[in-house]
C-alpha cells in the first residue's frame, strides 16, 4: 500500500503530464507533504517535469522560490547541452558523418516541456566512426579521450560530458548484452531512425522506435538491477509509449524479452507506468501480472534496499568488497532482468570489475 505523499506525488505529476484544471484538490496539502515532496521529486530525478504541475499551486512562499531556482539550473544546463549538440552535429556533418542521439535529448522532445527535463551527459552513436569522431574532436577542440570506459569513449566539451558509443551496451558485464546488441546495431543498420532538424541548419536522428523499446527496457532493467531506476527512467518510459508505442511489434518485443528473461521486469515496467503514470494500455497486448513483484519493483524505484554509495577510494580491496555487498544484495533483481544464472552473472561480473575495478 503506497502513503499518502507518495500517492499526492504520483497525482502531481500526472498532472504535469496532462493537466488538471480542479485546484480545489491540492488545497489541503500540508507543509510538510509539500517538503516531503520536493525531496521525492529531487532523489526522482523530476524536479522539474513536476514543476508544470505544481507552479500554479499554493505551497509555502520560500519552498516555492527554492523549486524555481532548481528548475532555472535544468533549463540552464538543458540550454547548455542543446547549443554543445548542435555544434557537434555541424562538426560532424562537416567531417562527413551522422549523429543519432541516444537517450537524452531525443527523450525530452517527447516531454510537454522538453527544457524541464534533466540531461546529464550527451550519448550519441556515429554509426561505426566512433574513431573517426574521436579524432575530430581532439584536432578541432583540443580534447583528450578517456578511453577506460567498456562501451564508449569520454571527451568533456564546454563543461559537458560527451560519450561516444562504439556498443550501445557493456557487453562485458553480462553475455545476454552481445545478443541484445547485435540485435539494436541490426535495426540501426536497417533504419538510422527519425532525422531531425535543428536551429543551426544542422541534423540528428533519433533512434526508430524499435530501436528505443528494447534500449530503453534494456537500459531501465540494467540500471534496475545494479544500482537503482528512477522514476525518471519510468517517466521517459511512459512517454515513449504515448509516442511511438504504437510503431512498436509489441508481439515481437515481448518474444525477445522472454528470450532474454526480462519479460517480467518489462511487465512490472509497464504497469508501474499505466497505473502511476497514466499511460494508454490498449497500448500493448495483454500480460501476466504478479502483484506482489509489481509492488516489490515500485517500492524498489521509491526507496532502494541497498543505498550504501560507491566508496570515493580507487583502491579495488576497498572497491570490489562493495560491489560484492550490493550483487548479493541485488541479486533478486537480476534473476528478472538477465537470463545468465547468478552463479554466471557472477563470475562474468568479477572479471569484469576486476580489469576495471573503478567503473560502476
Amino acid at each position: 500500500m503506497m502513503d499518502t505523499t507518495y500517492s499526492l506525488f504520483f497525482k502531481l505529476l500526472r498532472r504535469a503530464l496532462y493537466g488538471d484544471s480542479d485546484l480545489s484538490q491540492y488545497e489541503n496539502i500540508t507543509s510538510q507533504e509539500w517538503n516531503d515532496i520536493f525531496k521525492i521529486a529531487s532523489y526522482q530525478g523530476v524536479l522539474g517535469v513536476l514543476w508544470s504541475g505544481v507552479k500554479d499551486l499554493d505551497m509555502d512562499k520560500q519552498l516555492k522560490i527554492r523549486w524555481l531556482l532548481n528548475v532555472d539550473k535544468i533549463v540552464a544546463n538543458y540550454e547548455r547541452q542543446m547549443e554543445v549538440i548542435e555544434e557537434l552535429a555541424l562538426l560532424f556533418a562537416e567531417n562527413g558523418m551522422d549523429m543519432m542521439l541516444i537517450k537524452g535529448y531525443g527523450l525530452s522532445l517527447l516531454y510537454p516541456e522538453p527544457k524541464y527535463r534533466p540531461c546529464g551527459d550527451i550519448d550519441f552513436y556515429l554509426y561505426g566512426e566512433y574513431a573517426k569522431g574521436d579524432k575530430v574532436l581532439e584536432e578541432t577542440h583540443n580534447l583528450t579521450t578517456d578511453l577506460n570506459k567498456h562501451h564508449h569513449t569520454v571527451n568533456y566539451y564546454r563543461g559537458v560530458m560527451l560519450e561516444n558509443h562504439y556498443d550501445f551496451l557493456n557487453t562485458e558485464a553480462h553475455l545476454s548484452n552481445k545478443v541484445i546488441e547485435e540485435r539494436l546495431v541490426g535495426i540501426v543498420t536497417k533504419d538510422k531512425g527519425d532525422k531531425i532538424s535543428l536551429s543551426n541548419g544542422a541534423s540528428v536522428y533519433i533512434p526508430h522506435p524499435e530501436f528505443n523499446a528494447l534500449f530503453l527496457l534494456r537500459h531501465a532493467a540494467s540500471h534496475f538491477a545494479a544500482e537503482r531506476v528512477g522514476i525518471r527512467h519510468v517517466l521517459d518510459w511512459t512517454l515513449f509509449l504515448n509516442n511511438y508505442g504504437r510503431r512498436v511489434d509489441w508481439v515481437r518485443l515481448y518474444e525477445f524479452a522472454k528470450e532474454m528473461n526480462m519479460h517480467r521486469f518489462l511487465n512490472c515496467l509497464n504497469t508501474i507506468s499505466i497505473e502511476q503514470l497514466g499511460a494508454d494500455p490498449d497500448i500493448f497486448p495483454e500480460y501476466e501480472r504478479e502483484e506482489k513483484l509489481e509492488q516489490r519493483v515500485l517500492n524498489e524505484i521509491l526507496s532502494p534496499e541497498f543505498n550504501s554509495p560507491m566508496p570515493k577510494s580507487k583502491n579495488p580491496f576497498v572497491i570490489l568488497p562493495w560491489k560484492l555487498r550490493r550483487w548479493t544484495k541485488n541479486s533478486w533483481k537480476n534473476k528478472i532482468v538477465y537470463k545468465e544464472g547468478l552463479i554466471n552473472q557472477f563470475f562474468v561480473l568479477w572479471m569484469s570489475h576486476i580489469f576495471k575495478p573503478t567503473l560502476k
